[in-house]
Parts: C-alpha cells; sequence; structure tokens
C-alpha cells in the first residue's frame, strides 16, 4: 500500500499526516529491527490469539500478522487525514 506523492511512491505506513495528533511517545524496542514487545501483545489481544498458540507460531506468521495491523492502522489514519481535509474545503 502506496500513497502517489508527485512522482514517488510513499508506503502507507511512512505518510506524514497533516492532522495527525502525537503525544511524542515511542516504543521501544529490545533490538534493532523488532517489534515492540507491547506492540506485538496488543496485535496479539486484537486478533483473540491466545498466548500458548502465539508462542508456539512461527515468526513469519507473527510478523505478517504485525504488517497487516500496521498497515491496517496507516490505511485508517489516511482515510481519516481524506475526511479531514474534505470537510475543510
Amino acid at each position: 500500500m502506496t500513497q502517489h506523492n508527485g512522482s514517488i511512491d510513499v508506503p502507507a505506513t511512512k505518510v506524514e499526516l497533516d492532522h495527525g495528533v502525537s503525544a511524542n511517545l515511542w516504543l521501544s524496542s529490545l533490538a534493532k529491527d523488532m517489534v515492540p514487545v507491547y506492540e506485538e501483545q496488543v496485535t496479539r489481544v486484537e486478533r483473540g490469539i491466545d498466548l500458548e498458540t502465539w508462542s508456539k507460531m512461527n515468526m513469519d506468521e507473527k510478523a505478517m500478522i504485525i504488517a497487516i495491523r500496521r498497515t491496517n492502522n496507516a490505511i485508517s489514519n489516511l482515510q481519516n487525514e481524506a475526511e479531514i481535509r474534505n470537510q475543510k474545503r
């Protein structure tokens, strides 16, 4: 999922929002390229996956579920951004 910005396609998870609200908080991970523990567990809970099942899943399955969640969040944020811009017209 990308957003066309001029001659560049920007990944939806990297698009800067004009109307985003930030508390200046970032989730930290235990190491570079690792998903923060909080994000992993929130994703698990949102999907209704119990801890035992999650612990038996391979990393690729977990990564795909987390990537889908991130993409869905980005799409929702971009939709909200478009609705705000439309209301301002």
